[in-house]
């Protein structure tokens, strides 16, 4: 017998953790079962004189496995699946087509589970950095009730929102990245290189200069003298803003402020409503008990004041109320994903819904963005504008000057 960690949740909906023993890592997964709970991952418990070497049996997933990845790999698998073969054999076939090492090696690891008679959703936890939560217990929810082909469909599906969204955001970027990177450059050259020539001459003239070009050349010598000054700066406070982020206090914070942000607060409600919509609705779609979608959908969304939100949802299902109230006092999703919520649950067709909520929102995002984007390039323009306008008047009010003094 050997011993196996988890983590599950009861049918009230509470976390518990604990160990089992059990003769393998199937075993251990029906035994939990057998206890009333449903389990999200079990892991072989590893002797401490033994961690170096069996992470790197366990775990011999090599970085570079993306988003675009793994949509890939479940269409693929999908493909194959709908097509009649059974799953030893689409993971071979999978694994000869993949190109990428690092996905090859993945794959190959999951065929070498399965063929040794673990269920495909175990296979797939070894895996967590590869395959989230929500991916390997709608497999799982799959397996159970038989209709797998069906599940992975709904997964490539809910990829390919996701990936979708997230480059077309990626490509909004593009041009304001752009300006900024050319502007911002623009105008250090003009601070390290050209200024400094005429400070020169001013110098030598020793001519009474106006406020602005005295400015303009302290700003000028700093960017010169003390760049790494400025650098060790910007590299503190982004090091101390990164970890103070990362605090509990500080995600709280973050959460709670980034929805206050005029204008852009609008965007992040806008993606957590999307992506809190997709995520649980998929895992409904696909047989996962809502309780269970709800604390899946709770670790999936990088959220605090989310987390809190999805809390009190869960409570209130487990009290066998519904879900659109919590949401409706939550001050995050606008009335109208809680109205089509509330249609949702009054039709037996939350899952449905909350899908067509997501799709709605993603339309939302996109536009958004768009006019975000559109506002932040002249913006920038004129802010770029603002700073190079400072720099030739500050020089042409000093040549001025220069002119006025007697010889």
């Amino acid at each position: 017998m050997e011993k196996f960690s988890y983590i599950a949740t009861t049918k009230e909906g509470r976390d518990i953790k604990g160990i089992i023993e059990a003769s393998d890592e199937r075993m251990a997964v029906q035994r939990i079962q057998e206890m009333g709970y449903f389990p999200f991952r079990v892991d072989k418990k590893v002797e401490e004189n033994s961690v170096g070497i069996a992470s790197k049996l366990l775990s011999p997933v090599k970085p570079g496995v993306g988003g675009k990845d793994l949509m890939n790999f479940t269409y693929q698998l999908g493909v194959l699946l709908d097509a009649g073969f059974p799953l030893e054999k689409s993971l071979s076939i999978q694994s000869e087509l993949t190109e990428k090492k690092a996905l090859k090696d993945v794959v190959d690891e999951i065929l070498k589970h399965v063929r040794n008679g673990k269920s495909f959703s175990d296979s797939l936890s070894k895996f967590p950095s590869v395959f989230p939560s929500f991916y390997v217990n709608m497999v799982r929810a799959g397996e159970a009730g038989g209709f797998l082909e069906d599940t992975v469909s709904k997964m490539t599906a809910y990829l390919e929102s996701t990936q979708t969204m997230k480059e077309d955001v990626q490509s909004a970027l593009i041009y304001p990245v752009i300006l900024t990177v050319v502007g911002g450059g623009t105008v250090i050259i003009l601070l390290t290189f050209v200024v400094p020539m005429f400070s020169q001459i001013f110098a030598d003239m020793e001519a009474a200069l106006p406020l602005p070009t005295k400015i303009l050349l302290v700003v000028s010598e700093w960017f010169r003298f003390y760049w790494w000054a400025l650098i060790s700066l910007a590299a503190g406070s982004l090091f101390l803003a990164r970890h103070f982020l990362k605090s509990e206090s500080g995600k709280r914070w973050w959460d709670s402020f980034r929805f206050r942000i005029p204008v852009i607060g609008k965007l992040f409600r806008e993606i957590v409503v999307s992506r809190f919509a997709r995520t649980l609705g998929t895992l409904m779609a696909s047989g996962v008990p809502i309780l269970n979608s709800l604390q899946i959908v709770k670790g999936a969304l990088g959220s605090e004041k989310m987390s809190l939100i999805i809390s009190s949802v869960r409570e209130s299902v487990r009290k066998g109320k519904g879900i659109s109230e919590p949401l409706r006092s939550s001050g995050i999703f606008p009335p109208l994903a809680v109205h089509m919520v509330t249609i949702g649950e009054d039709t037996g067709r939350l899952d449905e819904m909350l899908v067509k909520i997501a799709e709605r929102f993603d339309i939302e995002v996109r536009l958004t963005t768009k006019r975000l984007l559109t506002l932040f390039g002249p913006i920038l323009i004129l802010v770029m504008g603002v700073l190079v306008t400072f720099i030739l008047i500050s020089i042409l009010l000093a040549m001025l000057t220069m002119n006025e003094l007697p010889f």
